[in-house]
């Protein structure tokens, strides 16, 4: 088994190639336990916690799993087309790292959305077969009436789909908000559910996935790290 290096470190935590990692730790850009590393082949007994690169101090864990509330206007790709990336607002290191995101919300939505680098975690989030429930607030058009309630719980049928899309859970918080659940997650679904029993939906908000919910002191357009508890809501 390869010795931990810090050079090796950098690189696992995008900083780059080894090269580049090197040259870091050249710059004397890289600091650990108060210190300033001076050698980048430098062999750690046991990996820190965190590490300091150019000023930044960097959780030194590989496996990112975060947690962002999503203003408008911004697109999930990495190659958006007609808006800006949310992508725009991580550390480059960690677009190295493979950051991606856990399902998405169109552009005009907002809310909860999670991101990470792990395949199994984004795939057990996303899979509609693991039934795992989006939550969202919909603010409507129009008054919602008995009779679309009962049709979104029983399910409706969307163009270019062969299923039917059911609301598993559809709470009336006004005439016009509604909180709703779905466990698929296919393009602009709530928002071609209330379309499909004649609503429109002005405004969207993803407020959980599971029972994960949206933290109320995160600021819009601001992300975190999700916590051990939150993580293994998913497990």
């Amino acid at each position: 088994m390869q010795k931990l290096t810090v050079e090796r470190l950098l690189s696992k935590l995008g900083f780059g190639t080894r090269k580049e990692c090197r040259a870091l730790v050249r710059a004397g850009l890289v600091e650990l336990a108060g210190r300033t590393v001076e050698d980048p082949f430098e062999e750690l007994d046991a990996k820190p916690e965190t590490i300091m690169v150019n000023g930044e101090e960097v959780p030194t864990f590989e496996e990112l799993y975060l947690m962002m509330n999503k203003p408008c206007g911004l697109e999930c790709s990495h190659q958006p087309r007609d808006h800006e990336s949310v992508f725009e607002s991580f550390p480059h290191r960690m677009l190295e790292m493979g950051l991606n995101c856990v399902g998405r919300l169109d552009a005009d939505s907002h809310g909860l959305l999670l991101f990470s680098n792990q395949g199994q975690f984004i795939h057990r989030v996303e899979s509609p077969k693991k039934g795992m429930l989006k939550t969202y607030v919909a603010k409507l058009a129009c008054p919602i009436t008995d009779p679309q309630i009962r049709v979104l719980k029983e399910g409706v049928q969307l163009k270019g789909e062969k299923k039917l899309f059911i609301a598993r859970e559809l709470e009336k918080v006004s005439d016009t908000v509604v909180k709703i659940s779905i466990a698929e997650g296919v393009y602009h679904e709530v928002r071609r559910m209330f379309a499909a029993v004649s609503n429109h939906v002005e405004d969207l908000e993803r407020i959980s996935i599971g029972h994960v919910k949206l933290d109320p002191q995160l600021e819009l357009g601001k992300w975190r790290f999700l916590t051990a508890e939150e993580r293994a809501e998913f497990q």
